[in-house]
């Protein structure tokens, strides 16, 4: 169905020991802690760079163009996370400065042995998720290293060496586990998160990479069965691959490809009507059935699966503060009776 070219998800076993951010608020057994934010931004409750957007201070003035190694306090937890015996702390305090310094990604990937440590924090954890046996401690430590491996994700001047060194590939066994788990669920949101951070910019190269990865189908698993957060970062995901050009013809390639993902869709929309608050997942499924309509067989597709709920006023309430989602849903009606 959705056989990559070169790359397939890698097995834990084999291998050796983005909403998004680090999740210590998974400590007090509140998930909801997480749901106030955007796709690709941090969702740590407890980090104090939360409170200010780059380059501004807390009374909202806006800073002067700062260094991340003009700050002692970085240099010390990069040798701190390299060498020293606080690794742990390490990793959440320069997730609290990468919304300070935005030259902290090129500090962390151009510094010796940081990105080896964060591989390592990410690999170690490995054999324990088969069987699922994952502690709080050390799914908040690999979620506070996978933070600022997306810190590194989303920098322009990083992000092609992150992609050309097949960092994303490692990120897989997270995004194949399927324990309902908080644990493993925070887990498979903060990777989500990291590719999300990737694709967040329209890149051709980004998507490229992925086409030749599984993240189709995992994320279409991920949109059937994880949580809400979790699973409108995938369709994030599956949205932004739709939109590329070379995306939208790989999952058009094939009425298996297709109907994978026109069957997930037609799954989502029926949970939706079901929920009181619908909005965040709704927008993309509309968004991903029209773009499925530029492409003619997959239109011609859909005129046959597309659900009765989205053709009929089903979701009326829901859309009628949400002008955008109306437009493309009615925009998505229009095309499919056009012939």
């Amino acid at each position: 169905m959705f056989a990559p070219s070169n790359t397939a998800v890698m097995n834990p076993t084999s291998l050796p020991g983005i909403l998004p951010g680090s999740l210590n608020s998974m400590n007090n057994n509140n998930p909801n802690n997480v749901r106030n934010n955007s796709i690709g931004t941090n969702t740590n409750a407890n980090a104090n760079a939360n409170a200010n957007a780059p380059g501004t201070t807390t009374n909202g003035n806006v800073q002067n163009s700062l260094h991340a190694l003009d700050d002692p306090n970085v240099y010390h937890w990069i040798c701190q996370l390299t060498y020293g015996p606080n690794k742990e702390q390490a990793l959440l305090e320069l997730g609290r400065k990468r919304e300070q310094y935005e030259d902290l990604a090129v500090v962390l990937w151009s510094s010796f042995g940081v990105v080896a440590a964060l591989l390592s924090e990410i690999t170690s954890v490995y054999p324990m998720l088969s069987p699922p046996v994952l502690s709080n401690q050390l799914s908040n430590r690999v979620c506070n290293a996978l933070v600022l491996l997306q810190c590194v994700a989303s920098h322009p001047e990083t992000k092609t060496l992150f992609l050309q060194a097949h960092i994303p590939l490692l990120l897989f066994p997270f995004l194949n586990t399927t324990s309902r788990q908080r644990t493993f669920e925070y887990l498979r949101l903060t990777s989500l998160g990291v590719i999300g951070a990737l694709v967040k910019n329209d890149s051709t190269e980004v998507i490229a990479f992925l086409l030749r990865t599984d993240i189709i189908p995992l994320c279409l698993r991920i949109m059937e069965s994880s949580s809400e957060l979790s699973k409108t970062v995938a369709i994030f995901i599956l949205q932004k691959i739709l939109l590329d050009d070379a995306g939208l013809q790989y999952i058009c390639a094939t009425p298996e490809r297709f109907h994978a993902v026109s069957q997930v869709l037609t799954f989502m929309v029926e949970q939706l009507t079901l929920q009181q608050t619908p909005g965040r997942l709704l927008k993309h499924v509309v968004r991903c059935y029209l773009r499925l309509s530029d492409n003619l067989e997959a239109r011609r597709l859909l005129k046959q699966v597309l659900p009765r709920q989205l053709k009929d006023n089903t979701f009326g309430e829901v859309l009628r503060d949400d002008l955008g989602t109306k437009r493309c849903l009615a925009q998505l009606l229009l095309t499919l009776n056009e012939d």
